[in-house]
């Protein structure tokens, strides 16, 4: 899969790139960032890390970055568009075993009408939220590096044939590549696909639903056996349908043929939008789901929730302020997640129905979970196994010996509070604070995903019993020096009852945009 990635690039570059010498170039944007930061501790603060795409990682206490990029614009006509975009990373920690050069970006997009085609890695989100002072997204947050992927799009809400305007929709489909970036199943691919509906056209409220569908599926076992693969399977993971054609001797493929292809992960997105003369209001609500008793949106309690308000006026002392409430505690209640047939040794369920325990962003198979690079991909209140070992060297998660998960903190229950603005037109300004409360995992607190042990044995030790209290503080601010050289300084304080840390991250900017006029006069 991966010679069929670099065969279609090349097929894309050979298709697009001979169009270029037709098209004008609109305009072309270098950017040059150079970056220092430091710790107290061995690991940074959280916001200092976290929704930045992946470049940094939590135990770089000491680091230095160099990032180097250029994006450029083109016009074939008025309805065909051509972007193409490149950046490269060089990132120190000041030792010989941790310097690394990596491009970051590296794709194309073209665009007719409302479509879009893409293809490489781009920086991107997915879900309804503020984006750049939310606490991130449940689907995709911008906190992992890109994944190598190609998208069809419809990425901005176009109008619904005979509404009138008043109804309109978005949407995507991709398939991406996880490579070699698995603790478990190498060679995994990605499949996503988004759907959203919008009503209310050019009146002051807007109403808009969407739902997000994403799978880890595919790749090859540590014995080297394939899961299922195969364009039938692959129309099964689009369908969320079981495995066809599987090794009825292997047990793991026994198992994706009892269950959906692969590991699926799914967000109901909703949001209401207020137009106001000088303000926009923007009400946002996700759901995340594992499986079928987590996707009867009456019975899941989980939620991240969000409002907005960003102001129209230039002058003002602020751009956006944003409030979210996110809570994963329920994750369809504390019962098992299958009955004694799907669980071997199941003894009891202690007065409950079975279909609890979701294990939100974790898979028995795919045990790297919803994550790339050891940064998850869909929000960073939850933590990996390897962070959870920097504040805590002797942590020991009570599943280690039998599924292995790799996010060990996935139950929280938090506020977060965010705000970016000007100051005398001079400073911009970003303060965001966060309050959690983390309760680790289910399996976590019972002894394993399969046990009782909250019952059977509840003054056993864990790491998130009683639940731990944690936050995490966050002020930058940026400033023009000159016209292409801009200042940034951003200072994170985590404090509570896990860890606590202070770091500080300081660096310049240097852009320059060619527009379209400059480059014709040259």
């Amino acid at each position: 899969m991966q010679n069929f990635y670099r065969k279609f690039l090349i097929i894309i570059s050979g298709i697009f790139l001979p169009m270029l010498g037709f098209a004008q170039l609109d305009s072309l944007t270098y950017q040059v960032d150079m970056w220092g930061g430091a710790a107290n501790q061995p690991y940074m603060p959280h916001w200092l890390v976290a929704n930045r795409f992946g470049v940094l990682d939590y135990d770089h206490n000491r680091a230095g970055l160099l990032k180097a990029g250029l994006t450029s614009h083109f016009r074939v006509n008025k309805h065909f568009t051509i972007e193409a975009g490149l950046e490269g990373i060089a990132r120190t920690t000041f030792s010989n075993t941790d310097n690394n050069l990596f491009l970051q970006q590296g794709y194309v997009k073209a665009k007719y009408g409302i479509f879009e085609l893409s293809g490489g890695r781009i920086e991107r989100t997915l879900g309804n939220h503020a984006e750049h002072i939310s606490s991130g997204s449940m689907a995709i947050s911008g906190n992992a590096r890109p994944i190598p992927q190609i998208m069809i799009s419809v990425p901005e809400y176009a109008k619904v044939p005979f509404t009138n305007g008043y109804v309109e929709f978005k949407g995507t489909f991709t398939h991406g590549w996880f490579a070699q970036d698995r603790r478990y199943i190498r060679n995994a691919l990605l499949h996503e696909k988004s759907f959203y509906l919008k009503a209310g056209g050019k009146s002051k409220i807007n109403v808009s639903a969407g739902i997000i569908h994403l799978v880890t599926w595919g790749g090859k076992l540590p014995n080297g056996k394939k899961l299922p693969m195969g364009f039938d399977n692959y129309v099964n993971v689009i369908l969320a349908q079981s495995a066809v054609n599987i090794d009825s001797t292997d047990s793991f493929q026994i198992g994706e043929a009892a269950n959906a292809v692969g590991d699926n992960l799914g967000v109901y997105d909703f949001a209401v939008h207020i137009k106001l003369k000088e303000y926009d209001i923007n009400i946002y609500h996700q759901t995340p789901f594992e499986d079928w008793t987590g996707s009867r949106l009456a019975r899941n309690k989980d939620r991240l929730l969000g409002i907005n308000l960003s102001s129209k006026r230039k002058d003002h002392w602020f751009e956006s302020i944003v409030y979210e409430f996110i809570y994963t505690k329920y994750q369809s209640g504390p019962t098992l997640p299958g009955g004694p047939d799907d669980i071997p040794g199941a003894k009891d369920k202690y007065g409950n129905d079975f279909g609890g325990r979701d294990n939100y962003y974790n898979n028995y198979l795919y045990k790297t979970g919803w994550a790339y690079n050891d940064h998850i991909i869909g929000t960073p209140l939850f933590y990996t196994k390897s962070r959870m070992k920097l504040y805590d060297p002797t942590f020991i998660d009570p599943d280690e010996k039998g599924f292995n998960f790799n996010i060990v903190n996935n139950r929280v229950v938090a506020h977060h509070f965010g705000i970016i603005g000007h100051y005398q037109n001079k400073w911009k300004y970003k303060v965001m604070a966060t309050f959690s409360r983390n309760l680790g995992t289910y399996g976590g607190i019972n002894g394993g995903i399969t046990h009782w042990g909250s019952i059977e044995n509840p003054d056993a030790p864990y790491a998130f019993k009683p639940a731990k209290n944690q936050n995490y503080f966050l002020t930058s601010i940026e400033r023009r020096l000159f016209p292409h050289l801009t200042l940034h300084i951003a200072a994170g304080i985590d404090t509570g009852e896990i860890y606590n840390s202070t770091g500080l991250l300081a660096g310049l900017r240097w852009d320059f945009n060619r527009a379209r006029e400059q480059v014709s006069q040259e």
